[in-house]
């Protein structure tokens, strides 16, 4: 099992860590998707795709309300 939120992902760019902002379905892959919260890297550039065999995802099976990261990425309450 993966889970997402045992992960750090850092900038190559920044060296700073990156956020979890946004996530969605590929086929059998969940991909999340990671920024810079800072005003140094350009979110088009330094994006981080992060992409898990949905049947290795234990984040997103562990919550069934998770409505596909809103909960857990500031988009709102699920």
């Amino acid at each position: 099992m993966i889970n997402i939120r045992n992960l750090s992902i850092k900038c190559g760019h920044c060296d700073t860590y990156q956020t979890l902002c946004a996530y969605r379905r590929r086929d059998d892959w969940n991909v999340y998707v990671y920024e810079c919260e800072n005003d140094v890297c350009d979110p088009e550039l330094s994006r981080t795709l992060v992409e898990v065999p949905s049947e290795l995802d234990e984040f997103a099976r562990r919550d069934p309300a998770w409505e596909h990261g809103r909960r857990h990425t500031g988009g709102g309450h699920g």
